[in-house]
């Protein structure tokens, strides 16, 4: 287990959740930012999925973002709750792509057939700069719009979640589907830290003790043999409030 992994020159670094920094090409993008690490540098750009508490608290926005800083959100509404500032900030509808600042982002399609995670609440992003490909997947099972992802460089996805509705087998088989030539497994509480305190009332809170369910990331590392995707399991080296 590592802290961080390089793909083609660009950097990849898990700070907890399903927050990740990519770094390169001059560029430094933040996805769902819920943790962060000592003396995080400043965005270029911010991503938020959907308004759930793991995955948009205005506490973790402030600490990277300047006036050159852009976010990009699927619903205005999650921007305004993340962001008391709206300047430099947009929506991005599923299938819309637009440049925000020499970043290519196009809304992705992301849900589950249960659970709290309902088409049309969230997306995906597929982020383009640096020369790569990047999906980030916000939170989804395995989705039939999957399929038409094409050339994807590198794929990060959600093993678990708290009712069950992400499954680790299941994001195997759509991560084989998709291709990536690297796959950053995201949203799980390590095996080595204490049980998330899993409660209803805290999706819709700011308490942060909620977190998801434990998951083992290295469990996925036999699935894919043979099948040339290689799988970054990374160390968390983020931290959250409280």
């Amino acid at each position: 287990m590592k802290d961080h992994i390089e793909y083609n020159g660009v950097k990849y670094e898990w700070l907890g959740q399903s927050t990740v920094r990519i770094t390169g090409a001059g560029r430094t993008v933040y996805t769902d930012p819920v943790a962060l690490d000592q003396n995080p540098p400043k965005a270029d750009l911010i991503l938020i999925s959907h308004h759930h508490v793991d995955h948009c608290l205005p506490e973790f926005i402030i600490p990277i973002r300047d006036e050159n800083t852009r976010l990009a959100a699927f619903h205005e509404s999650y921007l305004k709750y993340c962001v008391q500032d709206i300047k430099g900030v947009r929506t991005v509808k599923i299938g819309q792509t637009v440049d925000m600042g020499g970043i290519t982002l196009t809304g992705i399609e992301a849900y589950t057939s249960r659970g709290f995670h309902r088409k049309g609440e969230g997306c995906g992003f597929l982020i383009e700069f640096g020369g790569q490909k990047v999906y980030f997947a916000g939170d989804t099972a395995k989705i039939k719009e999957m399929e038409d992802l094409r050339d994807i460089d590198v794929a990060i996805m959600p093993i678990a979640d708290n009712t069950y509705a992400i499954e680790m087998d299941e994001i195997a088989e759509a991560v084989k589907v998709i291709k990536p030539g690297l796959f950053i497994p995201v949203h799980f509480t390590p095996m080595d830290e204490p049980e998330p305190e899993i409660k209803g009332e805290l999706f819709f809170s700011k308490d942060p003790k909620f977190y998801t369910r434990k998951a083992d990331p290295g469990e996925l590392l036999s699935l894919f043999d043979g099948t040339g995707i290689e799988v970054a399991v990374l160390k968390k080296i983020g931290r959250r409030t409280g």
